[in-house]
């Protein structure tokens, strides 16, 4: 490939070959460079590698975009690649299929070409016309048009079509302080003001995973942009010296680059709520958009400055996710709590944060489930309006109590209107609906949270995990693998990756996944049992039943519902149930998971079903609609 001569990358599942080579030879008559596989592809050299190389360097990418390339994983992972590249997209458009969320995203500045009934020649024209048209120039009238044909084809989470709401993704503040340890400050700033723009109807707001995994990078703004499917970007800085702050935000159209509105604000510390509320208020206007006429006035309390710094640090702690981080993030919560105890938000944070360290093992359930119910309940008692509280307690309901009726109550109770933040369709998708059997409603909450929060891992493999649970192994497959390209070493993405070989009888394929999973996080029951099962069913019993060791007598926290998928691997079901009913003893949190997944399949034909079933409350015909 030439670095003179701009390239064409052909993006194409392997049964369109015949669609994809006619436009190779249309724009190669029109002088246009073409690359494509396997065509192009260096005798000898490793597939996967070419590939790469061959997006890194082109200058365009034209996408055959199908019912077959929208179910190719190779397909998926060449437009992200792309993407991540900058890389301009045509996609000519051969049939009407449903687009996944991540192509809606990869695809919402391409322009878009179809093949019309008069067959592919004149859509190779055409397609010919464009490409020259965007080599020689960037022009914006062609992404505007992109955007508007981009728009009319997408839908909501479940398929229906839908008006596209004006759209804002925040970046973190950069912190201007010359001192680090501020940085939790402009972090918090940023959150907040996601928090506050997300109460507005008819705006979406990308959540705060999502947003912030741009930061340190020089990522042009459509890039960021299309990556989170939204249309306008609000970027910032904040200043502090002593009692003062300098905040400077400015919104960008990320179409043309245009600044919508700018601002500075030099205040004092204690000022900073206002800032936050004159902010808001601004980008609203801004954007045109307006809180809703029915929505009442409502006096914020407003927490004493210690308290608010004491939360904003705790949430900066806990996004690290780490043993150590999460100490530190424990202690600043009961901080914020101790300076300020009429402050709602710390408590419903504090309940949530305490979930979260039961969820991924760091603490028993039993040792603080009361606390995160009282935290919960204190969080409402103090201001009703804080609706996030309510999700804490569907999960406790859930996978503590197994009261189902109590659990449907708190779930509509966490989403006024259907609508609730990315985290509460996550926890009560997850907790709720996905543990009670529900699986297709928890597919549609967890769509909701990775659509709110589109990079956030957790979510994404919440999601695969629930696509499992109703068979939708290939989707699973597919989302799992785009995520592990975001964190490779994200501990969930590897578990399940290893869980979907398992459910298609694929041990060897399996296998890899688990041994990394368990070389990165030995500590983790889960990685224990299901590495060791994966070693006897690949034929290395011995060696599979030595790692199982490392769980003794299944009395430490975790270990039952690590002997149980380990059990139930090696096709020992009675002793997996057995192991199932200690798990369920311990109220652990994730077993519920296991019970509807791919772990729980043996277990659910056998005879042991019944009564474990009837331990977590589980009616036979299932839960009934709330």
């Amino acid at each position: 490939m030439s670095a003179s001569s701009p390239t064409v990358f052909i993006s194409y599942a392997s049964q369109d070959a015949a669609i994809a080579n006619a436009i190779v030879g249309a724009l190669e008559r029109d002088g246009l460079v073409c690359w494509i596989a396997p065509r192009n592809v260096v005798p000898g050299a490793l597939y996967a590698a070419e590939i790469v190389r061959a997006i890194n360097e082109s200058s365009l990418v034209v996408l055959v975009l199908s019912a077959q390339s929208v179910a190719s994983p190779h397909v998926g992972k060449e437009l992200e690649r792309a993407c991540s590249k900058r890389r301009r997209i045509i996609t000519l458009r051969t049939d009407a299929a449903v687009l996944p969320h991540d192509f809606e995203y990869f695809l919402s500045e391409s322009q878009w070409i179809e093949v019309e009934p008069k067959g592919i020649v004149p859509a190779a024209a055409k397609l010919a016309e464009a490409v020259r048209r965007h080599l020689e120039s960037d022009l914006q009238a062609s992404v505007d048009e992109s955007r508007t044909i981009a728009a009319r084809k997408s839908t909501t989470i479940t398929g229906s079509p839908t008006e596209r709401l004006p759209s804002i993704a925040v970046l973190p503040f950069a912190n201007m302080s010359g001192d680090k340890e501020q940085e939790y400050f402009s972090d918090g700033l940023a959150e907040e003001i996601i928090n506050a723009l997300a109460q507005i109807a008819g705006l979406k707001v990308i959540a705060r995973t999502s947003a912030f995994a741009f930061r340190g990078q020089n990522t042009d703004i459509r890039t960021i942009a299309r990556t989170l499917g939204v249309e306008n970007i609000l970027e910032g800085s904040v200043r502090r010296s002593g009692n003062r702050i300098r905040v400077t935000a400015q919104l960008i159209a990320a179409s043309d680059g245009s600044h919508l509105w700018s601002e500075r604000y030099d205040r004092e510390l204690v000022d900073v709520f206002a800032v936050q509320d004159e902010m808001s208020a601004a980008i609203s206007a801004a954007l045109k958009v307006r809180l809703s006429p029915k929505a009442p006035a409502r006096q914020r309390h407003t927490p004493a400055l210690p308290a608010y710094e004491a939360l904003l640090k705790a949430r900066y702690f806990h996004w690290k996710v780490t043993p150590e981080s999460m100490d530190q993030a424990q202690l600043f919560h009961e901080q914020a709590i101790a300076l300020d105890p009429q402050y709602a938000l710390a408590h419903a944070d504090y309940a949530e944060f305490l979930l979260g360290r039961a969820a991924i093992g760091l603490s028993p359930m039993r040792k603080v489930a009361s606390l995160i119910r009282t935290s919960a309940e204190r969080a409402l008692d103090l201001d009703s309006s804080v609706v996030e509280a309510h999700a804490p307690l569907c999960a406790l309901a859930a996978a503590y109590d197994y009261d189902w009726h109590e659990a449907g109550r708190q779930f509509l109770l966490a989403m006024p209107g259907g609508r609730g933040s990315p985290l509460v369709h996550f926890v009560c998708g997850a907790f709720y609906l996905l543990g009670s059997g529900r699986g297709q409603e928890a597919v549609e909450q967890l769509e909701r949270a990775v659509h709110g929060d589109p990079l956030h891992v957790g979510y994404r493999t919440g999601l695969a995990r629930s696509l499992m649970a109703v068979g939708r192994y290939d989707e699973a497959e597919e989302l799992l693998y785009r995520t592990r390209d975001l964190d490779p070493n994200f501990i969930v993405t590897l578990l399940e990756l290893a869980i979907v070989h398992v459910a298609r009888q694929r041990f060897a394929e399996a296998l890899p996944f688990a041994e990394k999973l368990f070389s990165l996080h030995p500590w983790y029951a889960t990685s224990v049992g299901i590495y060791g099962g994966l070693l006897v069913r690949t034929g290395e019993p011995d060696r599979g039943r030595e790692i199982a060791r490392a769980l003794g007598a299944g009395e430490a926290y975790g270990a039952a519902k690590g002997l149980a998928i380990f059990h139930s691997l090696c096709g020992d079901i009675d002793a997996s149930a057995d192991w199932f009913e200690k798990a369920i003893e311990e109220r652990d949190p994730e077993i519920l998971h296991y019970f509807q997944g791919v772990p729980g399949e043996p277990l659910r034909g056998s005879s042991r079903w019944p009564r474990l079933a009837a331990l977590v409350n589980l009616p036979e015909v299932g839960i009934p609609a709330t």
